[in-house]
């Protein structure tokens, strides 16, 4: 093997990253925030990559796994965690029920 690719949940790229590292095998990751405007405009799909601000929209998905701020990303990830509660409960009532 002389490269990983993970694509899957933020915890278990996270955790695949962490693994490879130790042996110094490259990996990379498939993020996926929050996309709205598909041309980094908006700015609700940055991530820290080594550092540096890319967009998961234009520079990505693809990322090196040794190279995000993944901390960031999971605290991202939770920013809409009550909204999408509420989205997740009216769907479940049809749409009518408070």
């Amino acid at each position: 093997i002389d490269q990983v690719i993970a694509i899957g949940p933020m915890a278990m790229m996270r955790a695949v990253a962490d693994l490879t590292r130790k042996v110094g095998l490259p990996t990379l990751v498939s993020v996926d925030p929050v996309m709205v405007d598909g041309t980094g405009m908006c700015g609700a799909c940055r991530l820290t990559v080594n550092g540096q601000v890319k967009f998961g929209c234009v520079d990505g998905p693809l990322f090196d796994g040794h190279q995000v701020d993944f901390e960031e990303q999971v605290q991202r990830g939770k920013m809409y965690a009550d909204e999408e509660r509420v989205a997740l409960d009216a769907w479940r009532c049809g749409g009518g029920c408070r």
